[in-house]
């Protein structure tokens, strides 16, 4: 398989960053996409010159399709994601993967079965300064690891939730700021920390007229014996940026958004290829800010997985440990317990 001919399913505003994303990696093309909303779809494939499908069916149906990026509402994840498993096309999903465990495991039961492959985009992975911090805590630079921290203090006004149908509600988002726009702090922290032995949660709904959580806090415990605190909102004026504080008994270091800004390593001068500078970022309160730099990243390695039939970086059973975490905070909030995991 030379080149992975990508549809696309679901014409919102990150169905742009996926097909910008196509369109700048090397062995791709963008064919086709659908959507139920017939005039955002043609005005969608009229600006990119692709197929418009009349359904989502018919473009799993087509043989010119060799991989679906699904960038519908969460809630639809799974389903769509089976649908196309079921029709030998390769996958490529938003996050969250899914919004509850017993979907992600539909999926990845679904990929098992039909032999293909899925990819769960979380593009600060594929970010240098994140491999470079991995690669510290790897090398036990920062030694024994103490705490691994993310804070996401995010605003967002109530046309966010308003102007949708499907954002806030448990049905379609499975969550609210910590799973909508948290995630991809969870999952950092699980590729730093590895995993977590035990959470405790309290998620709110302080500010926006919505179902879910707008302010979450959760305090976790990883199989290492390290701590950590989750933060996530999107309640809090004038929103902050991501910032991700992983500490050792010799060092800590700082990530803003996925810009390093400390690097303090006992002992150690800051590398030559680290780059420590101030963040410039305005996501926090702004979800269109960011560039598609990342996802250029990773559908480069999904597009290189792909042709040689390997499981990408973020694969199905990646993605199924962050929406594990998020849905355990969320039942330690629901029960007032803490809740264990068992692996």
């Amino acid at each position: 398989m030379n080149t992975i001919r990508f549809g696309i399913a679901g014409c919102g505003m990150i169905a742009d960053w996926h097909a910008q994303s196509i369109l700048h990696v090397e062995g791709a093309e963008l064919v086709g996409a659908s959507s139920r909303n017939p005039k955002s779809r043609d005005a969608f494939c009229l600006k990119y010159g692709i197929k418009p499908f009349e359904s989502y069916e018919a473009m799993l149906k087509d043989p010119s399709v060799d991989a679906i990026c699904i960038c519908t509402p969460s809630g639809l994840h799974a389903s769509m994601a089976v649908q196309a498993a079921q029709a030998g096309k390769h996958i490529v999903v938003e996050k969250p993967m899914a919004i509850t465990t017993a979907e992600c495991d539909q999926m990845i039961e679904a990929c098992e079965k039909y032999n293909v492959l899925l990819s769960v985009i979380f593009q600060s992975r594929y970010s240098k300064p994140f491999r470079q911090l991995k690669n510290a805590v790897d090398k036990g630079w920062l030694g024994r690891m103490t705490y691994g921290d993310v804070y996401m203090k995010f605003i967002r006004d109530p046309a966010y939730y308003t102007g949708s149908t499907w954002k806030g509600t448990w049905n379609m988002d499975g969550g609210g700021a910590l799973m909508n726009q948290g995630i991809h702090g969870v999952d950092l922290l699980l590729y730093l920390m590895g995993d977590v032995k035990s959470v405790y949660g309290h998620a709110k709904t302080l500010v926006h007229d919505i179902e879910t959580d707008d302010t979450t806090s959760a305090v976790v415990e990883y199989k290492s014996g390290a701590l950590g605190i989750i933060q996530a909102s999107t309640s809090v004026y004038p929103g902050v940026p991501r910032k991700i504080e992983i500490s050792g008994n010799r060092g800590t270091v700082v990530v803003e958004e996925d810009v390093i800004t400390s690097w303090d390593i006992k002992d150690m001068k800051v590398p030559e290829d680290v780059i420590v500078t101030k963040n410039d970022d305005f996501s926090a309160a702004d979800p269109s800010a960011f560039t598609i730099e990342g996802h250029v990243n990773q559908f480069t390695d999904i597009v290189n997985s792909f042709r040689q039939g390997k499981r990408p970086f973020v694969d199905q059973y990646e993605g199924k440990r962050s929406v594990e975490l998020v849905c355990a905070v969320y039942d330690s909030s629901k029960k007032g317990i803490r809740i264990d995991f068992d692996r």
